[in-house]
């Protein structure tokens, strides 16, 4: 009994010292913990607009610590501190795919110049709800906010929460003459479900300037992926190159790269979309024909767009390796087999033109193989890592 008591005492001390910044936010998560499963924004509501923001000023309210402190260092300490009071979801709960009403920790990254912040909130069916802020350091050794990303309109079909994978901003141009707050800012996240893997990737781009009221977003898109493989992006003043893996109609694990360069103030993808030929030939068929067609020979397009549509969702799977055309060294064979109705293997077959560094252009197809294509180089079907991974 002594022993309850002191505990109930110490719990009691522990509360009378406790932030009252945490103590209102703990009051807003509180009663969305009896939420009943089953809602269409997965229990999400305008007071986790509320919660986010108290929690973001809250974190700002401790910025000084980072001039005598490491990022690390701030970052296990405002996480123990939100841990103590009672802000994360228990580790021995039972019910471990209902986190709504807490919190995750926090994530405290710098770039040269920046420091970024993640926080994030539960959501039902093993859900998070990340948001991202953006902070330069001043003159007078101060950080300020330039940029955040956060989903606050939680109606159906426009609530899309993420669980951030990465969020980069471009390195400030220190050259005579530019404008040192033009940046390119890019994020990916995931939406986490505990039912499946097979979730959404989103991936958006803005654009800080100072003739910007406020950061512009220049891109926003989404693809159906296997989440539980690696994410990466990076940003520059004038490209964003973005990696992750997709399911071929092979079943077969195929990177999709995403490269934009900023133009007149606008994104336009570029290459490289692909590594190999049979990455890009992947990209090729799958690829929406609007984006696909500026890297068919134009020569051709009408006759390729046609073959593509007779193939859009055959059953077919790559038959390596590719083959370099002896005639013309810049042009590759890549085989895949559709099983038919009949069970057997029929080839088709694609001429790519591959050009240095990773530039390809489709230009032709068809049901025989190219007799002159049979020169066998693996190298072209084994590509860098472009991410250090």
């Amino acid at each position: 009994m002594r022993r309850v008591v002191l505990l109930l005492l110490f719990t009691s001390l522990l509360r009378a010292a406790e932030d009252p910044r945490l103590s209102a936010i703990r009051t807003l998560l509180a009663p969305m913990r009896i939420t009943p499963i089953g809602d269409a924004s997965r229990g999400a509501r305008p007071a986790l607009t509320d919660v986010k923001h108290q929690l973001r000023d809250w974190i700002e309210s401790h910025f000084d610590v980072l001039l005598s402190k490491s990022p690390t260092v701030l970052q296990e300490q405002l996480n123990d501190e939100l841990d103590r009071s009672g802000l994360f979801f228990p580790k021995n709960a039972i019910d471990g795919q209902n986190p709504l009403g807490y919190l995750d920790p926090i994530v405290l990254e710098t770039q040269p110049g920046f420091a970024i912040v993640r926080t994030s909130v539960g959501l039902q069916v093993c859900g998070t709800d990340d948001s991202a802020y953006i902070y330069e350091w001043t003159h007078d050794n101060h950080l300020h906010r330039i940029w955040q990303s956060e989903q606050n309109d939680y109606e159906e079909k426009k609530y899309f929460p993420q669980r951030l994978i990465v969020v980069k901003i471009s390195p400030t141009d220190w050259l005579p003459g530019a404008d040192r707050s033009e940046h390119l800012i890019v994020t990916t996240g995931v939406s986490p479900w505990c039912s499946s893997v097979w979730q959404p990737v989103y991936y958006r781009v803005w654009q800080t300037k100072s003739t910007y009221s406020e950061p512009l977003l220049l891109l926003a898109g989404s693809e159906q992926i296997d989440i539980a493989y690696p994410i990466h992006a990076r940003a520059n003043k004038n490209d964003i190159l973005i990696e992750y893996d997709v399911i071929a109609s092979d079943a077969m694990r195929v990177p999709e790269l995403r490269h934009y360069v900023l133009e007149h103030g606008k994104l336009r993808r570029t290459d490289p979309v692909a590594l190999t030929p049979q990455a890009f030939v992947s990209f090729w068929l799958r690829d929406p024909w609007d984006e696909v067609s500026a890297w068919t020979a134009p020569t051709a397009r009408v006759t390729l767009k046609a073959f593509r549509q007779r193939y859009e969702g055959t059953d077919s799977e790559f038959t390596p390796p590719s083959r370099r055309c002896t005639a013309h060294p810049n042009l590759w064979q890549v085989a895949t087999g559709e099983l038919g109705m009949d069970l057997r293997l029929k080839a088709h077959y694609f001429l790519i033109r591959a050009l240095p560094p990773f530039r390809f252009t489709m230009i032709a197809a068809s049901d025989h193989h190219w007799p002159d294509c049979t020169e066998n180089d693996p190298a072209i079907d084994n590509p860098p890592d472009l991410f250090d991974k």
